[in-house]
């Protein structure tokens, strides 16, 4: 079979990986002159800079599987910092939530709060076996029909949806827990009760060395901009300018807009499905900051209530990304924010952060040198309530007709784990 991946980001490339490993003849086209979408890396100023994925986990099954294929097993290593926290009433409070127990003595909750959040993990104990955070069409669909702030806030009470899981929304999806569906949070329950906590890693290359090293086993056009994607006799045809190509099959690895834009007579299904997802913005904002100011931590978590600029920041230099005397820190934005700053050019969006980030911690008062500025339009789906079992249909009933293929995290596969996942679950369903 002849395959056309339209994509180059991890799901698409993985796709195209197995897919030729299964004995296909697969090409696959990339608009960019870089490969790997948002698992993005950049130099700046003698630094590396991971400006879209941040961190892997220990957990991320395949992805080791996939990374020790291609060469990469001795380039991952796990990060060795501190802690660093959540940001409340204008204090850092530490907290890395390597197990229950970390979550039994969180100081940024009250002794109330991680009572009730200890028991809404006890309750979801015995459901920890039937949810898969990185397929979340499996379980129970009466999960999807409320989302995880409503729940929170019954379940909890309203300190816990405020400064745990909204902060953890944010800083993963940069959006609020009031657009997310609820299965996607008691599924990430599940996967901290069953294969541990967040044991962050990542690769000495930064994150582009995996679909770097991906590319290398495969046929990338790069610079090939695809502009119509159609039913054509006997296969799929992919427009270019004036120029066809004619395949049997061809995956759409690419974000939902995109791949609607793409399609010119998509199936009812699959415009169902494309019309429906949805994207939360970002911008990220990387500064050059002296060691001694930065101190040892990790990453930082910060409420809406503490800010309405920035929902994280990161120190790049538990990775690599330092030298003798500085580091790396990479502060993150809340969705509103990223909205209210499009107008703005970047030279005002690093100012306003920093000055905003000044704020939250005085001592990186004329600490900061501005690096880089990377604003995405579509950082990450939004599993929203009800979307979850409209993917899940979608799976069952819509995938594969007429030869094209979905691909990516957008399809109920969050993180770079899912989208590995996805990549291979479609490229064995073609095979």
């Amino acid at each position: 079979m002849h395959v056309a991946v339209v994509g180059a980001g991890i799901s698409g490339l993985t796709c195209a990986y197995r897919l030729q490993q299964a004995g296909h003849e697969v090409e696959v086209f990339e608009r960019d002159a870089e490969v790997g979408g948002r698992m993005a890396t950049v130099d700046r100023g003698g630094f590396r800079i991971d400006i879209g994925t941040n961190i892997l986990l220990d957990n991320y099954e395949r992805m080791k599987v996939l990374a020790n294929e291609v060469g990469l097993g001795d380039e991952w290593f796990a990060f060795c910092s501190g802690a660093g926290g959540v940001l409340r009433d204008g204090r850092l409070t530490s907290f890395d939530p390597m197990s229950i127990r970390d979550i039994a003595r969180y100081p940024g909750l009250s002794p109330l709060a991680r009572l009730r959040v200890l028991l809404y993990l006890f309750r979801t104990w015995p459901t920890r076996n039937r949810l898969d955070f990185f397929d979340l069409s499996t379980g129970d669909d009466e999960l999807d029909k409320v989302d995880a702030w409503s729940a929170t806030v019954a379940r909890c009470g309203l300190e816990v949806a405020e400064y745990l899981v909204d902060p953890f929304v944010r800083t993963f999806h940069f959006h609020s827990a009031r657009r997310l569906s609820m299965k996607y949070f008691d599924a990430l329950a599940s996967l901290f009760l069953t294969r541990g906590g967040f044991v962050t890693h990542g690769f000495r290359g930064h994150m582009r060395a995996l679909p770097r090293a991906l590319a290398e086993r495969v046929r990338v056009r790069r610079g090939a901009r695809v502009d119509l994607v159609r039913r054509a006799p006997g296969g799929v045809e992919l427009l270019q300018g004036d120029r066809s190509e004619r395949f049997d099959s061809v995956v759409l690895a690419v974000p939902s807009a995109a791949a609607a834009a793409l399609l010119g007579t998509p199936t009812h299904a699959q415009a169902k499905v494309l019309h429906s997802t949805r994207y939360s913005a970002t911008v990220v904002c990387s500064y050059r900051v002296p060691l001694d100011v930065a101190g040892d931590f990790e990453g930082i978590w910060v409420p809406f209530r503490e800010s309405a600029i920035i929902c994280d920041a990161a120190n790049e230099g538990c990775k690599g990304s330092r030298d003798s005397q500085s580091c790396v820190l990479t502060l993150c934005l809340h969705e509103e924010a990223a909205h209210a700053f499009a107008p703005r050019t970047d030279a005002e969006v690093l100012q306003a952060v920093e000055s905003e980030w000044t704020r939250l911690f005085p001592k990186y008062f004329g600490q900061l040198t501005a690096l880089h500025v990377h604003r995405w339009r579509a950082a990450l789906p939004i599993y929203a309530v009800g979307h979850l079992t409209r993917v899940k249909r979608f799976w069952q009933e819509g995938q594969g007709r007429d030869g094209v293929w979905l691909c990516g995290d957008w399809l109920n596969q969050p993180w770079v784990e899912g989208s590995i996942r996805c990549g291979e679950k479609v490229a064995e369903a073609m095979s």
